[in-house]
């Protein structure tokens, strides 16, 4: 999937706007051509909309991970790691947990 050229997008308006000048009024076809231009111009404008959330989604999410990555998961397993000995049955879950979180 691809995202949409702003420039593209800017070009193919203009040439509609310019398209709706020649014709005039006189052409049955001015009015398709004004209907596309308005339904590219909405599209448009949802899928810059869109994008804006996915953006603000991406950041909340990052935020979100680092903060329980580091704040939550690193502190809980440190605490453990200093509370369990290498003989008790849970100390190689906990040494997997680790690799897992750190990605080592």
């Amino acid at each position: 999937m691809q995202g949409i050229s702003k420039s593209r997008h800017v070009h193919l308006m203009d040439a509609l706007l310019q398209l709706e000048t020649l014709l005039g009024k006189e052409c049955e076809c001015l009015q398709q051509a004004t209907e596309y231009r308005v339904d590219l111009e909405n599209m448009h404008s949802n899928y810059e909309r869109l994008l804006e959330e996915l953006a603000r989604q991406i950041t909340n999410y990052e935020v979100m991970y680092s903060h329980v990555k580091i704040q939550f998961l690193g502190k809980k397993l440190k605490e453990l790691k200093k509370e369990i000995s290498v003989e008790m049955p849970g100390f190689p879950v906990l040494v997997q947990n680790i690799r897992i979180a750190y990605g080592t």
